[in-house]
């Protein structure tokens, strides 16, 4: 979301926050698009007050665990740094 909307919104950082007087269920669900899929901002949201933030990438899923395996972000791996 943060790619597509050009930076406009932020992905959440995930924390928890443990309490030893309940039980707590996680439920991890996870979306991808397909690999062949080009992801980049919407040039909507482009212009000379807002430029491109970021690149279009593909197979955005392998990227994701290419950078994770690396301790990598993958959100800075494909910005456009000044």
């Amino acid at each position: 979301m943060q790619i597509m909307s050009n930076g406009i919104f932020k992905s959440p950082l995930h924390r928890v926050v443990t309490n030893k007087a309940k039980l707590r269920i996680s439920v991890a669900m996870f979306y991808e698009p397909e690999p062949e899929k080009k992801i980049g901002p919407v040039e909507a949201l482009i212009d000379d007050k807002r430029p491109r933030l970021y690149r279009n990438v593909t197979n955005y899923a392998s990227l994701n665990y290419e950078c994770y395996q690396k301790g990598k972000v993958p959100l800075e791996e494909v910005k456009f740094h000044a």
